[in-house]
């Protein structure tokens, strides 16, 4: 049968249909109840005929809506029969179930009568209905003829192929591209030490974003020409074939072949060529990412080629480039909006000048918005609209659907829809089914597995592969063609590109539908996997044509602005009785607040998701989904606090998520949930349905697994009968107990018994009560893979566990060992003493932590019998090391960590130890460790960052007579906290050259500051510095006026005797600020404060926001003094600022984009003709204005630009 199915959409579809109609349980089904099996036989050859012409229709149906109609007429009944053998699976395992339930019981017989007349009406109803859809399949067949479908044709037999890529590029007409040229040119023009012969260079990028004219562009380029003997373009396209490609090479060579030449000739010619030759090979759009073999195949001769010679390859195929070996790769992202228009324009004025079509340009730079950077469909669009001037026409494509053109309308679906066809039939439907949800929406890559499987388009055909598995693959391969996009680092947030959404939409036709607007639509008849936005609920609450609707599989709430909407407050019930074929039923963050007895007869329903609703209670039917694969109420945390009783019916559940609800207790008989894989924790109960046994056979829970409530654990050997160790799929274990601790012993033994399967790589122990660890925490051999492992709060340990031999540990974490005094040998190895360690304990490790460990005195880091310290071969990659409320530690620290980036001591009052010797320390944290005097930070050349707090340690790196922290050349950020040693001063002879933020919190002793040791200063705040009065200049050449400054943000706060931003300098002078970088000004709680800089208009052109508050002595600005460029003002509790009118008339610049004031009692009347003045107002704000009258409101209104009002406070009536 696999090799009947070809490439086309239906193709996945019809496989699973054939697969379930051979199945035992259907056949069984059939002659159990002595059911005509013809019919089936009979659907199943109907089908075979079908498919026989499937792949020739899927080309056909572009260009001819006959045919297009034809096909979603076969789509349409295909999607009836599959849920037609959905419900006789559902049917025979409900049944099975219930007979085994009753196996045992003396209403066996009466069971058996009642039942009987339902089951025969089931029988003839599916008789009667296979019947109806062989009819209608036959029916649609008998059209092939006359549709002129031809068999055996396959997908690419007749599409429109694209031309084969040359080398020659019109550059011209290519526009933001020199930041990727210039990049990729370093990459071929490197020499590459470390190769023997040629290395591979990579452009990847989705279809039209101009990989292939990006390689022309450095093809192109003299320097490429001077750099390599030889240079070849070969364009690939869809067929790696080798022979074909070493032809070509061969003849681009002018070297002639004939059709007698085999491979090895061939191969054997093109060697003799490239011997000693440096040579550049383009092959252009490589497509298939199965070329393992091919690859290593082609690429002999490449090999006695001079070492730096390069091959260059494009594809829309992310694995393409590492099958290979690119040893880099060049991700080709959209063009900018500017560069969009010049590509437009240049298509679409020929060289006219744009800006004499004024009105064009603003609707054509619309239509390059739309476009969304690619530069295919930019230029398509541009070359439309040709040589046409009317705006009307502009207007027209502005507003048109333009992407479900056809062919011979529009380049730009056709051109990606090569890259749909060619997708393998499984994953057409899983890319296809993505329109239901809207442009721009981040897809969780997790939960759109899971709806493909309740969806029914994972096919697993290995037996030890989970479903889940596969479509990680799915969405992989889906990935690397470029049909998804990357949004975050962490790999879970991706999108789609527009366009592709509306190639997704133009493929799934009506059978996915969105309500996304406004206005009301109807919703096709076959449509089965809708979606609505939240933003439009009130619409669809009204909305009568979804009750006609009545196979959905799918129904999905999308709200993009987490909003929680009110819709199915009132209407669940009603809504859910017309899902009866639901598989996906998501209702995240509507405002529905109970779920009716109803959703129990969704007998398809796969996938749940209740997120972020305000539901109270569970109706007890939940528990009769049977076929219920996913269910998530995460965050239903205002009213549901309890499950349903019979919550282990569920036995298909896979996934459940309730994380952050206020469900007290796991449900009863977990354990008969035998195929659960996420578990969001296990709460040990007291009883026998709910004890740590029911963990025993869930053997496939993978991921993360907290364990909680331990201390309800009565006898330990229970906890061996949770069968940690054979669950191989855990990765994260948390063990947590909850008070009760008042059995060391017992605990010790229970801890014991949960010992974990050799994967998992996390482990919290929280609120252990033991005195010491079991041997399974320690031992290298049964923890191998464990990469974090967190002891908190386990409050009656004596000593720390033994945990420097474990191989994969990077982060420890360790807190609340209240009676733990002392760390010594016993820390790194499980001998006596540090005679003992045979190896560099924490080989690994490169973050720890300690916290909180109130008696913790000493730490021993000398290995005895040995002439280095502990440090000297502990930890030798050591990262981080945090030491935080360690209220008694004296001394001892790691002599020397040589890895170490990051230094954090906080809360240590006795500690006075030297620090580490770590030459790669780029960061620094000492807080409330006042014991600790001069620190040589000398000794960390690369500190980029310090933050100190504390008068001894501020005073030994500040003080004039060595300023330690200026000799420090990567001194980037320095913040000072609660420094009030009276002798504390800022230096005012040395350099701070290369710091770009300071910030200064809480330092009393601060009068005066000398911008200009800060030549590079960046970022300034100086906050509850009680005695700071000015900034200062310390040296001045003769008619000096102006001290200028790099700063681009500056905030002043809490500092009541600073007077004014004007600089002092000797003998009474006074000196003006000019920061030509300076953006923001922040200049707060400021009760001296009388004037602003002078001549802010020239001496701050950059300044855009200015945020005045509470400022009382601030007087009047002048008119016109404000800088142009000014956008956002906030004046607030500056009485002498604002007067009863406000604002003057050219007071304000005109390109104010964001205006607010309040707090100001003596306020009467807003100047609204210095209001009509700012043109670029969108948003204006009024506070606390209690004596300003809703009269003195315009009555004309306010500047029609203005599309924010906010008023807050009251107002006066009168």
């Amino acid at each position: 049968m696999a090799e009947a199915v070809g490439g086309a959409f239906l193709s996945a579809f019809l496989q699973v249909v054939f697969d379930r109609l051979s199945s035992s349980k259907i056949l069984d089904y059939f002659l159990g109840r002595k059911l005509n099996v013809r019919l089936l036989r009979k659907l199943e050859i109907t089908l075979l005929s079908i498919i026989a012409v499937l792949d020739d229709a899927e080309e056909k149906q572009i260009q001819n809506p006959r045919v297009k109609k034809w096909v979603d007429e076969i789509k349409d009944v295909v999607f009836d029969a599959e849920d037609l053998l959905d419900e006789i699976e559902i049917e025979v395992s409900q049944h099975e179930s219930q007979a085994e339930l009753l196996a045992t019981s003396s209403k066996v017989r009466n069971f058996s009568t009642s039942i009987s007349a339902v089951v025969n009406a089931f029988d003839k109803e599916i008789e009667s209905r296979i019947e109806e859809i062989l009819d209608h399949l036959e029916n649609l067949f008998e059209k092939k003829d006359v549709l002129g479908l031809k068999d055996g044709i396959g997908v690419g037999g007749k599409l429109s192929k694209r031309l084969p890529s040359t080398s020659l590029v019109d550059e011209t007409k290519v526009f933001g591209r020199d930041d990727d040229k210039e990049t990729v040119m370093k990459l071929l023009l490197a020499d590459d030490v470390n190769v023997n012969y040629f290395s591979v260079i990579a452009i990847v990028a989705m279809g039209g974003m101009g990989k292939t004219t990006l390689a022309q562009l450095v093809y192109n380029d003299e320097r490429v020409s001077d750099h390599f003997d030889i240079k070849l373009w070969i364009c690939v396209s869809e067929q790696f074939d080798v022979i074909g490609i070493t032809k070509t090479i061969l003849e681009a060579l002018c070297i002639l072949t004939n059709d007698s030449l085999d491979l090895n000739m061939l191969q054997l010619k093109l060697k003799d060529r490239l011997v000693g030759k440096k040579f550049l090979l383009v092959l252009d759009d490589v497509w298939n990412k199965d070329l393992n073999s091919s690859w290593e195949v082609l690429q002999q001769p490449f090999n006695n080629g001079v070492s730096g010679s390069k091959i260059l390859v494009t594809t829309r195929i992310g694995n393409v480039a590492k099958v290979m070996h690119s040893i880099s790769t060049h991700h080709l992202n959209q063009l900018g909006e500017d560069d969009g228009w010049q590509l437009f324009a240049k298509h679409a004025f020929n060289g006219r000048d744009s800006g004499a079509y004024p009105s064009l340009e603003i609707i054509g730079r619309k239509i390059v918005e739309k476009c969304k950077g690619l530069p295919l469909a930019i230029k398509t669009l541009g070359g439309m609209l040709y040589t046409n001037f009317l705006e009307e026409e502009w207007d027209k494509i502005l507003k048109s659907d333009i992407w479900n053109f056809s062919d011979d309308e529009s380049k730009i679906i056709p051109a990606l829809r090569l890259s749909y066809y060619y997708l393998p039939s499984h994953l057409k439907r899983c890319f296809s089914y993505c329109s239901i949800f809207p442009k721009d929406y981040e897809f969780d890559k997790e939960q759109l597995i899971l709806m493909w499987m309740a969806e029914g388009f994972l096919q697993n055909s290995q037996k030890n592969k989970t479903m889940e598995e596969t479509g990680e693959e799915y969405f992989h391969d889906l990935i690397e063609r470029s049909f998804f996009q990357l949004r975050d680092s962490q790999g879970l947030r991706y999108v789609m590109h527009d366009l592709m959404n509306d190639l997704a939409k133009s493929i799934s036709g009506e059978f996915c539908h969105r309500l996304e607007d406004k206005c009301v639509q109807d919703i096709p008849r076959k449509t089965r996997h809708l979606s609505f936005s939240l933003d439009y609920a009130d619409n669809f609450v009204r909305y009568e044509p979804i009750h006609k609707s009545n196979r959905l599989r799918t129904f999905i709430s999308i709200d993009l602005y987490k909003n929680n909407s009110n819709i199915f407050r009132n209407v669940a019930n009603n809504l859910l009785s017309h899902l009866k074929y639901t598989r996906t039923l998501s209702l995240f963050r509507s405002s529905v607040t109970e779920l009716p007895d109803s959703i129990g007869k969704l007998k398809h329903l796969r996938y749940l998701d209740i997120s972020y609703t305000a539901i109270k209670k569970l109706p007890d039917s939940i528990s009769t989904l049977c076929n219920l694969q996913t269910f998530k109420m995460r965050s239903c945390d205002r009213f549901l606090g309890e499950l349903p009783k019979h919550m282990h019916k569920l036995m298909n559940l896979r996934h459940f998520d309730f994380r952050s609800t206020r469900i007290k207790d796991t449900p009863l008989h977990m354990g008969r949930l035998k195929c659960l894989q996420t578990l969001t924790y296990f709460k040990v109960g007291k009883c026998n349905e709910s004890d740590i046994k029911q963990l025993g056979q869930l053997n496939q829970l993978r991921g993360a697994l907290p364990i909680l409530e331990l201390q309800n654990l009565i006898d330990p050997t229970d906890a061996m009968q949770a069968n940690l160790k054979e669950k191989e799929h855990l990765e994260e274990l948390t063990l947590k107990w909850s008070g009760g601790n008042d059995d060391s012993q017992k605990e010790r033994d229970i801890l014991e018994k949960l010992q974990p399967h050799k994967n998992l790589k996390q482990l919290s122990v929280i609120n252990y009560g033991g005195t010491r660890f079991p041997e399974w925490v320690k031992d290298s051999y049964l923890l191998p893979r464990i990469v974090s492992l967190e002891l908190r709060n386990c409050k009656y340990c004596f000593s720390l566990p033994p945990l420097g031999q474990l191989p994969s540990l990077k982060e420890l974490s360790i807190s609340g060992f209240d009676i733990v005094m002392a760390i010594g040998p016993e820390f790194y190895s499980s001998g006596n003493g540090f005679s003992t360690v045979t190896s560099e304990p924490f080989l690994s490790l490169e973050i720890l932590k300690f916290e909180y460990m109130m008696s913790w005195e000493e730490w021993s880091c000398c290995f005895e019998g040995r002439n280095q310290a502990a440090g000297g071969g502990a930890f030798p990659c050591l990262k981080e090391l945090r030491i935080w409320n360690c209220p008694r530690l004296k001394e001892h620290l790691p002599p020397q960590l040589p890895s170490l980036k990051k230094l954090e001591i906080y809360g240590c009052q006795q500690l006075e130890a030297s620090l580490p010797r770590a030459p790669d320390m780029c960061e620094l944290l000492l807080r409330e460790c006042n014991k600790m005097s001069l620190i040589d930070v000398t000794s960390f050349p690369a500190l980029r960052k310090v933050s100190i707090g504390g008068s001894r340690v501020a005073e030994s790196l500040l003080k004039e007579e060595q300023v330690m922290l200026t000799n420090t050349n990567c001194l980037e950020e320095l913040y000072i906290y609660d420094s009030d040693f009276p002798n504390l001063q800022w230096p005012d002879s040395h350099s701070f050259k290369s710091l770009r933020t300071l910030w200064i919190f809480c330092c009393n002793s601060l009068s005066s500051l000398s911008l200009e040791f800060f030549p590079m200063l960046d970022v300034l705040n100086l906050c509850n510095c009680p005695n700071l009065e000015t900034f200062s200049v310390s040296s001045v050449s003769e008619g000096q006026k102006y001290l200028s400054t790099s700063i681009s943000q500056l905030t002043i706060w809490g500092c009541p005797k600073f007077v004014s931003l004007s600089l002092s300098g000797a003998g009474g002078s006074s000196f003006n600020l000019n920061a030509p970088k300076l953006k923001l000004l922040n200049l707060s709680n400021l009760e001296s404060l009388k004037l602003l800089p002078e001549h802010m208009h020239t001496l701050l052109p950059s300044l855009g926001s200015l945020l005045l508050y509470d400022c009382p002595q601030l007087k009047s600005f002048l008119e016109g003094s404000l800088p142009s460029n000014l956008r956002h003002l906030d004046i607030n509790k500056c009485p002498k600022l604002v007067v009863d009118s406000f604002p003057g008339e050219g007071l304000l610049p005109t390109n104010l984009t964001a205006f607010g004031f309040g707090g100001h009692p003596n306020l009467k009347t807003i100047n609204y003709k210095s209001l009509l003045q700012l043109k670029s107002l969108n948003g204006l704000s009024i506070n606390d204005c209690p004596n300003l009258s809703f009269e003195c409101l315009p009555k004309d209104g306010l500047p029609k630009v203005l599309s924010s009002l906010e008023i807050r406070g009251q107002l006066s009536i009168a």
